[in-house]
């Protein structure tokens, strides 16, 4: 029964700290415990770096994997929302022009995308 309780309160304790929670209810005392401590957070922080590298990794490879997509009608709805900030008049023309030149350079010239 006691190597049950020890076992469950050392499984507490490990993901309490891997998640970065850290209660305080348990800690290390002696110094092997604060040794193992040590490797139980630097274990949680490359398996964390690890899996958070993937998942932009992911992100940033999904458009090479699904293809270019036209950005140009998202940004049409982006501009007609922002007419709610002008009283429902249009935006100026210089504006509208100014804008699209910006995206469309940058869409151009997105480095990311080509990694």
């Amino acid at each position: 029964m006691k190597e049950k309780t020890q076992l469950l309160r050392s499984s507490y304790y490990a993901l309490t700290t891997l998640s970065t929670v850290g209660y305080g209810d348990y800690f290390p005392i002696t110094n092997s415990e604060r040794v193992f401590a040590i490797i139980i957070m630097l274990g949680g922080v490359a398996f964390f770096s690890y899996i958070m590298g993937n998942f932009i990794e992911i992100l940033t490879n999904y458009e090479k994997k699904m293809g270019v997509s036209d950005k140009g009608g998202a940004l049409t709805e982006w501009m007609q929302k922002l007419t709610r900030f002008t009283n429902n008049q249009p935006l100026a023309p210089f504006l509208v022009n100014d804008i699209e030149q910006n995206f469309r350079y940058y869409w151009n010239n997105d480095r990311i995308s080509y990694m």
